[in-house]
């Protein structure tokens, strides 16, 4: 039985039937997403307060905030932030979920347990946290009291976390080298228990499609579990690993809740990122222009960092 090939106007009929079917979606993204973006493009190069006239000023709202030590301070902190919590989470997804796939009892508690973070509401996190973190009462000082350390103000102190550890043997640091500050850390903390479960559960599922069939050749061979988890499991698990890594540095980048419930930047700028940075400067001194401008400039580093990731790590994945 000879197939007849499809007209053309069939085709061109199929074409139109799946264009409308997706039309709704565009429409969504186009209204909330496309064309939010490239106003925001338009408004970085004016100066608008959300009430007067748009007024065109060229490439002054870019040139203000290279100038600006504030964005610089935001720009540190936010890469401090990433530097903090993305190798942290990464280790520590990674060393749940392999724990997570060994056989041990009441797996679906430990499961539920460690993803329950992610499903907390910021402002609940945030709460427990401050409890924890408290200067006099808090339980983190409390443990520290154990080993002798004083207490720490985890959210109220500018000072950088290297410059208060050499304190303690009294060795003096000046100031570039003390590091990212106290609440910086404290916050990034608080950021690292809330992920965690998030990317422990993709790595899981990575983890659980990899044949057992590999491992008992292995065992075979007489591999430990410490060759077989370098030669087999990571190998295999790289472009599970690889998503996470891109995931959480947009995601790091990202960080405004946890900041805006505990210290809105604070103190002394001491915990002030870029994402909070733009929405002072476009909700709170309205200069929505400028803050446009600054989130352009978010974009195009996450952008980079992207494209530097894919390209120097790209080539090591397994697929």
């Amino acid at each position: 039985m000879k197939i007849q090939p499809l007209t053309h106007k069939y085709r061109n009929r199929e074409v139109v039937k799946s264009l409308l079917y997706i039309l709704p979606t565009y429409l969504i993204l186009s209204i909330f997403i496309i064309v939010p973006i490239f106003f925001a493009f338009y408004l970085s190069f004016n100066k608008w307060n959300l009430l007067g006239n748009i007024k065109f000023t060229g490439i002054t709202n870019y040139k203000k905030l290279f100038q600006m030590e504030e964005f610089w301070t935001a720009l540190t902190n936010t890469f401090y932030y990433t530097f903090i919590t993305v190798p942290i989470g990464i280790c520590l997804s990674l060393f749940l979920a392999l724990l997570l796939n060994s056989k041990i009892k009441g797996i679906a508690f430990y499961r539920a347990a460690y993803f329950m973070p992610v499903m907390t509401s910021v402002v609940a996190s945030a709460f427990i946290w401050q409890w924890i973190f408290q200067s006099h009462n808090g339980i983190l000082n409390y443990i520290m009291g154990f080993f002798g350390f004083g207490p720490l103000s985890w959210l109220n102190e500018p000072k950088g976390i290297f410059s208060v550890i050499f304190d303690y043997i009294g060795v003096k640091l000046p100031d570039f080298l003390g590091g990212p500050s106290v609440t910086l850390v404290a916050i990034s903390i608080m950021s690292i228990w809330k992920n965690t479960g998030y990317y422990m559960i993709i790595i899981l599922a990575g983890l659980q499609n990899i044949p057992k069939s590999y491992y008992e050749a292995a065992e075979i061979d007489g591999a430990g579990p410490v060759k077989r988890f370098f030669a087999i499991t990571l190998p295999i698990l790289s472009p599970t690993t690889f998503f996470v890594l891109i995931m959480s540095v947009i995601v790091s980048f990202q960080v405004f809740e946890q900041i805006a419930v505990t210290t809105k930047g604070g103190p002394l700028n001491a915990s002030l990122v870029l994402v909070y940075f733009i929405y002072e400067r476009a909700f709170r001194f309205l200069e929505v222009g400028f803050a446009s401008s600054a989130a352009f400039i978010l974009f195009a580093i996450v952008i980079i960092l992207t494209y530097f990731q894919v390209k120097i790590l790209g080539g090591r994945i397994h697929y």
